[in-house]
């Protein structure tokens, strides 16, 4: 069987790729629950714990405050975890990939499932061993 590549996820220039930016706004909106584009800290609480298996602790939350863009209450905007994810995948794509198929694409950035079907179908609490930087 051939070693299937998955494809980059960063362009040239050092940016997410469209594909990836487009399944990284996806998974913001499945987050984003009251549609005012900005995660609250429960929404990124959960984005969090599905993600990662545990919501960020104080230092990462300081960090995201520090160096990320929020919107005038203090939320996390699709912007600043876009800006989030360009960090990670700058220097840690496989941990990026983690998150991409935890929240169901494959490795041609196409959704096969939801964090909704696999939670129903698999009975199975979502966990996760990557960090969000």
């Amino acid at each position: 069987m051939p070693l299937v590549t998955p494809p980059t996820l960063v362009d040239e220039e050092g940016g997410l790729t469209q594909d990836c930016e487009d399944a990284l706004v996806a998974i913001f909106k499945r987050y984003d629950v009251d549609k005012d584009g900005a995660l609250s800290s429960a929404e990124l609480d959960a984005f969090a714990k599905d993600t990662n298996g545990d919501v960020f602790d104080e230092d990462t939350r300081s960090e995201i405050a520090e160096f990320l863009d929020l919107d005038d209450k203090g939320q996390l905007t699709l912007k600043g975890f876009l800006q989030m994810y360009n960090l990670q995948t700058s220097s840690e794509p496989e941990e990026t990939w983690k998150d991409l198929q935890k929240h169901g694409y494959d490795t041609k950035l196409k959704l096969v499932a939801s964090r909704n079907e696999d939670s129903e179908d698999k009975s199975i609490p979502a966990s996760a061993p990557s960090k969000q930087k």
